[in-house]
């Protein structure tokens, strides 16, 4: 996903990497919507792509849309039907029930999660590890932003199997970024006391860049910038 990326506070080549990550990122505009069809035709009555993929986008833009208003567990399909324009008929060729709306969100968030953390594993040492782990999550989380919002606010509206996958795309993470801590400390690289504890830090500085957008937009601080500090306190956790 991001190969070979040196920190650096240069600003030209920092959004140089957000652009070529967003480039290369696949699991967005129409071939998301192909991609969950793909995934989850155990879901899907319609066997036509095109069809189904056009309003699997309809209702998904419209479920982020009515949830952060009225809450999923409000949210009826009906007033799905209203705000997609889609018929009730319409719905049901893509949903069987409106839980499904929350196994979909899971099946990307933990697929692009996954995607991430092996990522990261690849790098050629750990820092740049390090790195590609905290700007793969900000940029990913960037890009859909509704979905991993809409998945830690709506994980109860899953079956307590699935809220148990949910909970552990968050383990997954922290256990690849201790992974690579750890492997520094036994190197000498880095000096911590507790891998785990900087682990769950990182992790949290992470999804509060997607879960309270508007407070670094108070502060004008972009996601760069972000990038840019977040890795800087990294390196003082790590003491190096």
């Amino acid at each position: 996903l991001i190969m070979g990326l040196t920190p650096s506070d240069n600003r030209t080549e920092n959004l140089n990497n957000f652009k070529k990550y967003s480039d290369q990122f696949e699991y967005q505009h129409q071939n998301l919507y192909n991609l969950l069809f793909e995934r989850n035709q155990h879901l899907i009555k319609s066997k036509k792509v095109a069809v189904a993929s056009a309003n699997l986008k309809k209702v998904f833009e419209s479920t982020f849309k009515l949830s952060s208003k009225i809450g999923f567990h409000e949210m009826s399909l009906r007033d799905l039907s209203k705000d997609t324009g889609l018929s009730m008929g319409g719905l049901y060729s893509c949903l069987t029930k409106k839980e499904d709306i929350a196994l979909m969100v899971l099946d990307i968030v933990e697929l692009v999660s996954e995607k991430n953390n092996q990522a990261a594993l690849k790098q050629i040492d750990e820092l740049q590890s390090l790195e590609t782990a905290i700007r793969s999550y900000l940029y990913s989380s960037t890009i859909l932003q509704p979905w991993f919002f809409f998945l830690y606010f709506e994980t109860r509206s899953l079956s307590p199997e699935d809220q148990i996958k949910s909970k552990n795309i968050e383990l997954n993470t922290i256990a690849t970024l201790e992974k690579i801590i750890q492997s520094g400390v036994d190197k000498g690289i880095f000096d911590v006391n507790s891998p785990y504890f900087v682990s769950s830090t990182i992790l949290i500085v992470l999804q509060d860049w997607y879960l309270k957008p508007w407070k670094n937009k108070e502060k004008n601080i972009d996601l760069e910038q972000y990038s840019i500090h977040l890795f800087r306190m990294t390196k003082k956790l790590l003491r190096i």
